[in-house]
């Protein structure tokens, strides 16, 4: 580990450590530290020399979690209690700032002689982005911040040199939990006081192990040692909420010893300090752009373009840190690249203002896409599904939830599929969150194929999926709500069904047509899919289908139905020159209901479309009557609707006979 490590000297019989605040002096008896650093990942430190710049919080800025965190240290007791948060859990999503608050709270710990050790992951470093060297690099910092554990440590690493490359749960145990014990042991038989002083280990970006079983094995040790032994250390823990980490969190144990400390916007008010590192930052970029600056007109930015910014960084750091550095580039005017990233002219060359906001999306995605192909299906429906709840008031994210559980077979299979993207979305878990992405500027990225490439969305694509998802909900829950009526379904069932017969031939529209959906539609039911709608209709479940008046479908959404599909058939023909025959009989011919056996066929004449849906409508149910009442005369007008509802129906393609109405 010599060849990639910094900030050491070795001089006579002395081996020094030196970065910044930590200084450890080895000597040549101390041969068992020697080992220990060389099994470090010294690059994981928060002074370390491959972490600098390190992310920090701007002043003015984080400083109620700042303040919790401080308030939480000055809880000095000899040592923690089992029963004490001995641990504090900092989570957020992708970019929120977890590390420059980790980073902040390590260099003031530091600075108060009260830090044991830090361990920054980062994914992209071998030496840090797995638990190997983790525990070892803690050891080594808390034998040169604690000097009562630093002659264990090192007589621990000479009789058992083994230790350096045993399991991480051993390397725990022998080299901080086992040299604590004796220490304290030792404080007893001397009748000496325990340590006065609690120590800081700061773990930050535990999501960035790169494998999640390892993940909750540190959290599992953590969670043993301080559940068990009063240790003299406080640790808090930074990372995104991915499911393994949220899990462990979760469980009994490490609960009822750890806080958690979200960051969210609403609690620490971040996009008011977004604002003042915004308006901070751009007064210092006038400064040293004064001269290249001049010709502007001032205010600049304006409080609209601040306003525009602080809304789409959705409460998170990462978009504005990464804006004002495309923005302060000394080769440009900054007047200029704020017109670019607020949309008002196109950048120069092919340099983008958001490549560092662009590549962590790309590592997110391509790490869960691995594992989830059908991932960006999903990301566009819930991208689509906005732009329609955006048009439709009575939309909730919940029937989305619902229909893409339906295709996918099992809500499961959902939460499955979008486990690897957790950092994006708002709530605990993605479906949690109904499907709310956190990112304003992740829309933004999905949109635009020049930054997302093979994640882009292609809305025609996405519509052909959600028809696809509409056909499985017709077919999967239709059956469902009938003879009986839509009491038989849940309301949300109610209102995943009402979504899919009022939508589908909306999908259809702008699908894209694959093969598959054209496979799908030659086997889809489209007279059940009727029948469906029209039990509706005539159901006595009033106020159950809240999208329709009194609890019904109007009537002309049934010539509404009808008439769709015709359009549906006539644009697959034209576009895919796909002729969807049972689209064409039911759409131009008629079809032939069935009620309790009796046929009665429903022809429709060539201009029917032409009088409008109403006319569709009063056509069907006007044959239906008439029929009903020659055979069956003792059913007035006002039961006809109570009379359907409880036979048995069945919609079936147009038949011949010489009952055949046609008016």
């Amino acid at each position: 580990m010599f060849s990639e490590s910094h900030d050491f000297v070795i001089g006579g019989g002395t081996f020094n450590y030196a970065a910044r605040d930590v200084n450890i002096s080895m000597h040549d008896g101390e041969r068992g530290l020697r080992m220990l650093y060389r099994h470090a990942s010294t690059s994981a430190l928060f002074n370390a020399e491959a972490r600098f710049p390190p992310p920090l919080c701007h002043p003015g800025t984080r400083e109620a979690i700042l303040k919790e965190l401080k308030d939480w240290v000055k809880q000095d007791t000899p040592q923690v209690s089992p029963n004490d948060s001995s641990i504090r859990w900092l989570y957020g999503p992708a970019g929120a700032g977890k590390s420059a608050v980790a980073q902040t709270f390590a260099e003031a710990c530091a600075k108060d002689g009260i830090l044991a050790g830090t361990f920054f992951f980062w994914r992209s470093d071998k030496s840090r982005n797995n638990p190997g060297g983790l525990f070892t690099t803690l050891a080594l910092q808390i034998a040169g911040a604690m000097p009562e554990l630093r002659p264990i440590i090192n007589s621990v690493v000479i009789k058992n040199p083994s230790i350096l490359t045993s399991s991480i749960e051993s390397q725990f145990n022998g080299l901080i939990l086992q040299p604590w014990l004796k220490v304290q042991m030792h404080q007893e038989l001397l009748g000496k006081p325990p340590l006065k002083r609690t120590r800081i280990i700061i773990i930050d970006g535990l999501d960035e192990c790169s494998n999640s079983r390892d993940q909750q094995r540190i959290l599992f040790i953590l969670k043993d040692a301080m559940h068990k032994h009063p240790l003299p250390f406080r640790i808090l823990i930074a990372s995104r909420p991915e499911p393994r980490i949220q899990g462990s969190f979760n469980s009994p144990q490490l609960r009822s010893i750890c806080h958690w400390i979200p960051l969210d916007d609403n609690l620490y008010r971040a996009s008011h300090e977004i604002r003042v590192f915004l308006q901070d930052k751009f007064q210092e970029i006038l400064h040293r752009h004064s001269h290249t600056m001049e010709h502007v007109p001032r205010p600049w930015p304006t409080h609209n373009q601040i306003d525009v910014l602080v809304g789409k960084a959705s409460g998170h750091f990462i978009y504005p840190s990464t804006v004002l550095k495309y923005i302060d580039d000394d080769a440009a005017v900054p007047a200029d690249r704020l017109n670019v990233v607020l949309g008002i002219q196109p950048p120069e060359g092919a340099e983008s203002p958001f490549i560092e906001l662009d590549a962590l999306y790309h590592q997110i995605l391509s790490t869960a896409h691995q594992k989830s192909p059908k991932l960006v299906h999903i990301l566009g429906a819930i991208l689509v599904f906005g732009d329609l709840m955006s048009v439709y008031n009575g939309l909730s994210r919940e029937i989305l939830v619902r229909l893409l559980a339906v295709e996918m077979k099992s809500l499961g299979a959902l939460h499955a599929a979008l486990s690897g993207v957790h950092s994006l979305f708002s709530g605990p878990s993605p479906v949690e969150s109904d499907l709310c992405f956190c990112h304003a500027s992740f829309v933004t990225f999905l949109s635009n194929y020049e930054r997302s490439l093979q994640f882009y969305i292609n809305k025609s694509a996405v519509h052909d999926y959600l028809a696809q998802c509409c056909l499985s909900v017709i077919e999967v829950e239709g059956p469902k709500a009938f003879p009986q009526s839509l009491l038989n379904l849940n309301t949300g069932s109610v209102h995943l069904l009402e979504y899919a017969l009022s939508n589908w031939t909306h999908h259809l529209t702008y699908a894209c047509g694959t093969a598959q959906l054209l496979s799908r539609l030659d086997t889809f039911n489209v007279y059940s899919a009727f029948l469906t709608l029209f039990q509706s209709y005539i159901s006595n479940s009033s106020g159950t289908m809240s999208y329709f008046i009194g609890g019904r479908p109007p009537p002309w959404s049934l010539g509404n139905f009808l008439l769709q599909t015709y359009t549906i058939q006539a644009h697959f023909k034209s576009k895919h020159n796909k002729v969807l025959q049972h689209f064409l009989g039911i759409s131009t011919i008629g079809f032939t209901i069935v009620i309790d056996g009796l046929k009665i066929p429903i022809r429709f004449p060539s201009d029917l479309y032409s009088q409008g849906t109403w006319a569709i409508a009063g056509k069907i149910m006007s044959n239906i009557f008439s029929e009903v009442m020659s055979q069956v005369p003792s059913h007035s007008i006002s039961s006809l609707s109570e009379y359907l509802a409880s036979s048995s129906l069945t919609i079936t393609p147009f038949l011949q006979t010489k009952d055949l109405l046609d008016c």
